[in-house]
Order: structure tokens, then sequence, then C-alpha cells
């Protein structure tokens, strides 16, 4: 509002809120012996000023331009004098307090009308806002098929965007991805979208940095302390050059406005913002290297960083329910959120960074400015963001100091302490002596011998393994060499598998069709799939076919976890196969461990040998 930027101007001058608001209460701000000149020397209140230069006597009649005018002479704010009926445009000088005041310069009683703030326009129909980023940003339900089996399941805030712009769903093209830097995005087929279809008069919102940060992943890392017109790739490759040459540059060059963002903060329990929580890490601000990115190349910023940082400190406790949530506590309907990824935020956190965006917008000169929706408030019910299907699993992690250890490998960063399980779809507990796994001489042989128990279906997972236990947050390399030693007549080719998994949640010795959580496996199914996984409960995902295994076969197996991406490996018949997985979700039921498991099931019997695990280090997270 024009008051409020008067107001703003006072203030900046060191005039007190109080004078302040009064000056904006009457026609001028001026002791009452004493008539305000507007721009030079004051005078008598014999010798009104029409506020342009000097004064004179009440006998000599001023027209307005220069000199004062008697008080039977008002001026009109712009040139020469008018009755006290005259209305005055409120351009400049003094009114009566009859006089209407557009609230651009001088004074206005309460009455006075003020300009409407802000008047939306849509968004040409042939126009589009394109969303580029990470998981902050992305759309899952897009992405994955569907939403996260969560109580408060994530959301990117790009999907929200329609909710604050005049704009139709269809204007908006998220192209985001979950995991990705702006490094490792240029090798998407999204950003082969973005650069073919991206157009004069469009919107490119950018919003990177949560994974820019991986020092220890070359694939993703950018230096945040590099110019960007730095194209060396030394020490890592400019993140304020890779934002600048592939997407600012990019936008420009096609016609359209880039709108960079900073990333939104990831939640502090204990309320500190001053570090990486921030984007503040060890190596750089990235941040900052964003707002000197744009102010270096008149370049729009929304710093969500701040922005999201103050709303978290106004309420550091309330703004967890912005994040998603894998579960909960209680009993419904008096259920208390559980399982809280600091990171990733829920539907209620995409509209309230959404908000957030938008408004911000409001106070630059970026022509997406005027696609703000009028009247656009922040979401004030946490509710939204839960997932009325959720159902809660029955999990308890097991008790692994109350199990005996079939074999421990290695020593210490490096050791892996084995035990044993059969679990999961596998025909009734009456079968379980059907399974078998042990450990001597540096081999583990796990079978189910003769028998048709277990299987890897659509919906349905049975199985026996050799299993040990690891943090959520460790990187680390796990390999073996899997031999087929025997297949049995009655082996359903479709459903039976052998290989390394790495899991999400484990069981022990249980019958249970709800055995179905997410994992990844380096092996093969009978019907000659290579590599397999599961990450919708209703759904098993096959590999390449690639020939059925035959008795005496020989796999080398390998399972890589470096933050956020696990690399599968299977070399078979001196062919390797590989598959990359990028921010896998192993934490939606043990929320604090992930599991390795050398498994078999249904009629056949595997030798694994050359079991090896070497720790890499802390994971640095989402």
């Amino acid at each position: 509002m024009k008051g409020k930027k008067l107001l703003q101007k006072l203030l900046a001058a060191g005039v007190s809120v109080f004078v302040a608001l009064s000056c904006m209460a009457m026609s001028a701000c001026a002791t009452p012996d004493k008539a305000p000149d507007g721009e030079h020397s004051g005078q008598t209140p014999e010798e009104p000023d029409d506020g342009e230069q000097g004064g004179q006597t009440p006998e000599e009649p001023d027209d307005g331009e220069q000199g004062g005018q008697t008080p039977e002479e008002p001026d009109d704010g712009e040139q020469g004098g008018q009755t006290p009926e005259d209305p005055d445009d409120g351009e400049q000088g003094g009114q009566t307090p009859e006089d209407p005041d557009d609230g651009e310069q001088g004074g206005q009683t309460p009455e006075d009308p003020e300009e409407p703030e802000h008047v939306s326009t849509p968004l040409p129909a042939e126009n589009k806002i394109y969303v580029v980023g990470d998981s902050t940003v992305c759309d899952y339900e897009l992405k994955q098929g569907r939403l996260d089996n969560y109580y408060m399941p994530r959301y990117g805030y790009g999907t929200q965007i329609v909710e604050y712009f005049n704009v139709t769903s269809e204007q908006v093209v998220n192209l985001a991805l979950s995991g990705r830097s702006s490094l490792s995005f240029l090798q998407e087929d999204e950003y082969t979208e973005l650069k073919n279809s991206i157009s004069d008069g469009d919107y490119l919102i950018i919003g990177f940095g949560h994974n820019d940060e991986k020092d220890d992943d070359a694939a993703r890392y950018t230096n945040p302390n590099k110019s960007y017109t730095d194209d060396s790739t030394a020490d890592g490759p400019s993140f304020q050059y890779t934002l600048y040459q592939n997407y600012v540059k990019l936008a420009k060059d096609a016609g359209a406005t880039p709108i960079l963002c900073t990333p939104i903060v990831r939640y502090a329990a204990d309320g500190d913002y001053t570090g990486s929580e921030a984007h503040i890490t060890d190596i750089g601000d990235y941040p900052e290297a964003i707002r000197e990115l744009g102010e270096a190349t008149g370049t729009t910023v929304i710093d969500l960083t701040e922005l999201t940082k103050a709303v978290y400190l106004a309420d550091n406790e309330g703004a967890a329910m912005y994040h998603a949530h894998t579960s909960y506590e209680g009993e419904k309907p008096d259920e208390t959120p559980a399982g809280i990824d600091t990171t990733h935020i829920n539907k209620y956190g995409a509209q309230m960074v959404a908000y957030e965006l938008a408004a911000a917008l409001l106070e630059t000169d970026n022509s997406l400015a005027a696609h703000v929706k009028d009247g656009i408030a922040a979401p004030t019910d946490w509710t939204i963001a839960i997932d009325e299907d959720f159902e809660k699993a029955d999990y308890i992690a097991p008790d692994l100091d109350n199990m005996t250890a079939i074999a421990t490998i290695g020593s210490g960063e490096n050791e892996s302490v084995w035990y044993k399980t059969t679990m999961g779809d596998i025909g009734g507990n009456d079968k379980l002596p059907n399974f078998s796994t042990t450990y001597a001489d540096g081999v583990f042989t796990v079978s189910n011998p003769g028998g048709t128990n277990g299987k890897f279906a659509s919906k349905t997972d049975g199985m026996t393994a050799a299993f040990m236990r690891v943090s959520k947050d460790d990187n680390f390399t796990i390999s073996a060499t899997a031999t087929l030693k025997s297949i049995a007549g009655s082996a359903g080719n479709n459903q039976t598998g052998l290989g390394i998994m790495l899991r999400d949640d484990m069981y022990i010795d249980v019958n249970s069709k709800l055995v179905n959580s997410n994992y990844v496996a380096a092996g093969v199914i009978m019907d000659g799939t290579t590599i397999f996984s599961r990450s919708d409960p209703a759904k098993l995902t096959k590999g390449d076919k690639t020939g059925e295994p035959a008795e005496g076969d020989v796999f080398e197996l390998t399972i890589k976890r470096l933050g956020q991406v696990v690399t599968v490996t299977v070399v078979k018949g001196g062919t390797t196969y590989t598959e990359t997985y990028t921010d896998f979700d192993f934490t939606a039921v043990d929320n604090d461990y992930m599991y390795i498991c050398l498994f078999a099931n249904r009629g056949i019997t595997v030798e694994y040998s050359n079991v090896t695990y070497t720790y890499d280090g802390v994971s640095q997270g989402a």
C-alpha cells in the first residue's frame, strides 16, 4: 500500500512510529504555529507557501508556480490555487480534511480510501510456468505413480504453485526430480524436455541446493564458492555457473523469465538454523551463492531459506507439522504424528512454501507477480497432510541383542554380524521347518530344498535369508559371490529368486502376506529377470530378462549405498547389469535401520561366498 510506503520512508529517516503514524493521519506533520513548506524554509502563518519555493505577502497573489499565496487561495498541489471546493489530486501540497488523498504523499483522514494492493491477471493461455528442482519441489505422485505410503506423505512445493497463481493446472509443468542436483538433473529426460519446450513468455522456477551440497558424490556436487563465470571443474564445478548456464541463461535465451529460489531449510528440533539445516556447510554457503548469482545477472531471487527459517522460528515446535511423517503413535482419533522426515515437507508444508514464494514475488518487479492470485493466505490446518487411507504397520524391529548370531565377518568399522530368518508369504507357519540358513567355513548356505515355499509375486514376498542390520545413516558396499547349487523340479520359475537384498524392515520367523515393504535386489528370478525391486506394496518391479539361471551358475553381486543413491550390480555370465536408485525410501517402516539379506526361496539352494561388507562413512542425507 502507498500509505505503508510512506510509513517505511518516515521510519527509514529516523522518525518515531508515533510521529510517523501522526503524519499519516494529518495533512502535514508540523507544529501548530508553523505550516510545512514541503521543500525549503518555513514561514509565518500569515505567509502560507505552495511547497515549491519561497514565500510572499498576502497582498501579492501567486499563480502557484513560485512563492506563497493567501489563505483564500488554496493550492491544488500541481500549479495555481483553487477554492476550498476544488478537489485536490493528492499529488503535492496540503488539503483540507475533506479533501481525499490517494495515499501517495501528504496526510489523509481515516475515512480516505486506499488503492487496491494487487489485481491478479491470468497467465496467458499459451504460456507456462516450468519448475525444476529436487525432492523438496517435485511431484511424487507424478514421478512414482503414487504418493508415499506415509501417514503424512511427502509433497514438493512445486505441486502447490497452482493454488497461489492465476493459472490452470496444465500451465504448471513440474519437471523436478527427487535426489537430483543442478548438475545431475542435466542428465535426465526432464531436462531435455525443458530445453525443447520452454519459450517466449514462459517462466522457470529453479529450486536446487539440497543435493548440490553432497561433496562425496561427484555426480551431484557443485562448489558454492566459485562465480557464475567460472567454468572450471577442479574442486567441483561451480554451483553458480551450473545454475546460470543451464537454467537462467537457457530461460532468458528462450524469451522466458527465470526465478531463482534458495533451498528451504531442513527442520531442526532445537531451532538452530545457523548451519547445514540452512545449507551453510563446511564447504560454503549455498543460499548466499544463489543470492549473489541473482544480483550479478539481474535475476529475481526468492529467498526461501530465510522465509522458511522465519516461519519455523516463529513456532519451531509447530513447524514439525510442515514435514512428512512416516507413521503415528497412539490411537485414532487422538494419534500423534511419528517418524518425522526433517528434509521433506508434506502437503501442508508444500502449501506454506508455495504461499511464501507467491507472497515474496509480490514484493518484486518480476512480471510473474501480476499472476499471483488475489487474497492469498498461508495454510492453517496441518491435518490436510494426513493420508486417511494410511494403515499403520504392525511392526516391531528385531531385538538383535536377544538373538543368536550365525556369523561375524570382518573387523572394526567393516565388521558385519549376521542372523537368520524366514519371513513373508511362505504358506503358513508350519512351513518354517522347510527353510534352512546356515554358515560354515566362510560360506552361507540358504535354501528351501525340495519345497515350493516362498515367492516373489506381484503383491507378496516370502523367503529365507541370512541378514545384517545397518544404520539408515551409513554408506557402505556389500558384495558376494552366489552359486546356484541346486534347483528342485517343483521350483516356480517366475517366483523363485536369489541374491543380495537391501530392504526397509525385518521380521523374524513369521508367516505374513504383509511382508512386502520397500527393497532393491542385486539378484535374479528364475524366469530370467536380472535385478528387481519393490517400492509399492502392490507392485514388484522386474528388470530385463537375460536368460533363465541353471544349476552351477555363478553370479557376482554388489549393492553400493552412497547417500540417496543406491547402485545395484549383477555380473552374470561375464556380462554386467546395473541399476541406480535415487532417493529410494528405505525408512518408511523402520525409521532407524536398513537390512541386508542373502536370500533364497521356493526349491533352490544357494551358496554365498566371498561376502564382504565395507563401511564407507556417514551419509550426508537428503
